[in-house]
């Protein structure tokens, strides 16, 4: 579930800190080394009948309603509604703690808006308005009737129980009822819980005949719209999912125009999201198979976002439909989703398999620390004091290690010349000049081994937990999940991109300093100036949560440098040839 930008990146993380060692030896050489991976809403009680609905990807700022009025809906094309009146965009609308949505005649949803998250720019996040496209197909229905096909609400007229409804505590619902002209009838009922995103959306059929194959449809067509400033970094997280059996199914365009999954089997739901936002449909009894589709407006843009649908095939049981399925439709928060017992939370990036116990640990400290500290830059320092303090011992006995390391280069020089012509006899001999001096080659990359899960665990909490979205830290640094762009340049230079931003600079610095405390090997200055340029271009471009992590953690490496005392080890004095045997008994 990773998006090509995300792999570059943790590779090259991973290539870095697994360089790090190196490099320190090419500043202050040891010696060669011998040959040898919201709150958490109520759970939703069951309850009556049944559902359908979907959501527009059209970008923020597209309103227009452009639909045709009742003079231009051919009603051969769908269920005679008798009479065909002008459709009413605001038929309904409801409203709880947590979202305002409203209604339209067609039965669809017709725009929803969060009240507890905002745009970059200001203004409340619209999950979905319609929009002049055919994307803006809300409430897709394929019931296949007979001599009818209801392909869509959107040339149905629904009566509404109620005019508004407004959720405060608990549970409350809504009835729209649309009749043909021969008096059958299709029931769409919105039941709103106040307390979870989303609701419970039910549909029911009388006088219809059944089907021979017994399904009938349920679609989410459009996917999830754009939020961020960065549409490329928002869709990139984009991608339809579907849970068959014990196996979860998911399409996300990389470079192909389109691509689909048609799959049968116990679906236990079928969603869609963006980088922040989701919308799911979870059948209150698993459906017989999924359908998930994508495609790309313009392949050769890649601001623009994808196109998702997903779809649930349905078992039509008896004469009458009578099913009932539950809509999340929100922030992706794992309390959120776990809450439906279907595995939606396996939708969430937490990285690969070995790297998901520290994404999650580290989500979960750090909101905990947010719990008493508002601001999350302060929880970023304390945990990197929190981190240091825990590694001091490994790093300490490093440090010592490296020295002694060094102590043993003389004697390490007179063995690759001895036995310059025979590798495996200066291997082992090096071995036992180790072992004999209590030396360890690998022992300086312990703590950095140690940082690499917690790196990788940062990378992925900031870049994609909705937790840090627009979360502040001081002055220019507005948003811990996003670079801490300055200004921008007029142009674009490879790898570094055309934000400049300072904390990868105050970054680049402090490596710079670390590095020329332990620098022991004047040949190797230039190496001093390269690495740190390097993470400087490297961390450009990464949450400037992640990178006010690494710089803290380098500024308190410099510090402790400063205030752990290590031992003196001097070079032996003695050659190899000199130093004494021990005595035979």
């Amino acid at each position: 579930m990773f998006d090509r930008n995300t792999i570059i990146a943790l590779v090259v993380v991973g290539l870095m800190l697994l360089l790090l060692p190196t490099y320190y030896k090419w500043i202050a050489p040891p010696a060669p080394e011998p040959t040898q991976t919201t709150q958490a809403p109520a759970k939703p009680a069951p309850s009556d009948t049944s559902v359908v609905a979907a959501a527009s990807p059209v970008p923020v700022g597209m309103a227009a309603d452009s639909r045709p009025d009742s003079s231009t809906i051919n009603p051969k094309s769908s269920i005679d509604s008798a009479p065909l009146r002008p459709y009413v965009r605001e038929q309904v609308r409801v409203e709880t703690p947590l979202y305002a949505m409203t209604l339209g005649s067609d039965g669809r949803i017709s725009s929803c808006v969060l009240k507890s998250y905002q745009y970059k720019s200001g203004g409340d996040v619209k999950l979905h308005q319609i929009a002049a496209s055919l994307d803006s197909a809300i409430g897709f229905v394929d019931l296949d009737l007979g001599p009818r096909n209801i392909t869509s609400l959107t040339n149905l007229y629904f009566e509404s129980s109620k005019p508004q409804l407004t959720v405060t505590t608990g549970r409350d619902s809504i009835e729209l009822v649309s009749t043909d002209n021969q008096g059958r009838r299709l029931y769409l009922y919105y039941i709103i819980d106040s307390e979870r995103y989303g609701f419970a959306l039910n549909i029911r059929t009388s006088g219809y005949v059944q089907t021979d194959t017994r399904e009938f449809n349920l679609s989410w067509k459009g996917g999830v719209p754009t939020t961020e400033p960065d549409p490329q970094s928002d869709h990139e997280f984009g991608g339809a999912y579907a849970m068959i059996g014990e196996e979860l199914e998911n399409i996300s365009l990389g470079s192909d125009p389109k691509a689909e999954v048609v799959a049968t089997g116990r679906t236990s739901y079928v969603a869609t999201r963006s980088k922040y936002f989701i919308a799911a449909l979870i059948p209150q009894a698993p459906a017989a198979g999924a359908e998930l589709r994508a495609y790309t407006r313009n392949p050769s843009d890649k601001y623009v976002p994808h196109v998702y649908s997903a779809t649930l095939r349905m078992p039509w049981e008896s004469v009458d439909i009578a099913q009932r399925v539950e809509v999340y439709w929100g922030p992706i928060k794992e309390d959120n989703l776990k809450v439906y017992d279907v595995g939606l939370e396996d939708t969430m990036n937490w990285g690969w398999a070995i790297v998901k116990p520290f994404s999650k640990s580290v989500l979960w400290l750090l909101i905990f620390l947010g719990g008493f500290i508002k601001n999350y830059g302060i929880v970023i320092i304390i945990f990197s004091v929190v981190v240091k303090v825990l590694l001091w011992p490994l790093t300490r006995k490093s440090q010592i290690a490296m020295k002694r390391m060094s102590a043993l280069k003389p004697e390490l020089e007179e063995l690759k010349e001895k036995h310059a012509k025979n590798p495996a006899a200066l291997n082992k001999a090096m071995m036992a000049l180790y072992k004999e001096r209590g030396a360890n080659p690998a022992a300086g990359c312990i703590p950095m081994l140690l940082q690499m899960p917690i790196l990788y665990g940062l990378f992925i909490v900031f870049r994609s937990t909705i937790e840090f979205r627009q979360a502040p830290f001081l002055g220019w640094i507005s948003d811990l999940s996003q670079p801490d762009f300055l200004f921008t340049l007029p142009f674009s230079i490879p790898l570094y991109g055309a934000g400049v931003g300072l904390l990868p600079i105050v970054m680049g610095v402090s490596q710079f300093y670390m590095s020329r405390a332990t620098m022991s090997d004047p040949n190797q200055k230039a190496m001093l100036y390269i690495m740190p340029v390097m993470m400087t271009v490297l961390f450009n471009n990464f949450p400037s949560g992640l990178t006010l992590y690494y710089t803290l953690f380098n500024i308190w490496a410099i510090v402790e440098q400063q205030l752990i005392k290590l031992p003196v080890i001097a070079p032996a004095q003695y050659t190899i040839e000199d130093k004494p045997q021990k005595k035979k008994k």
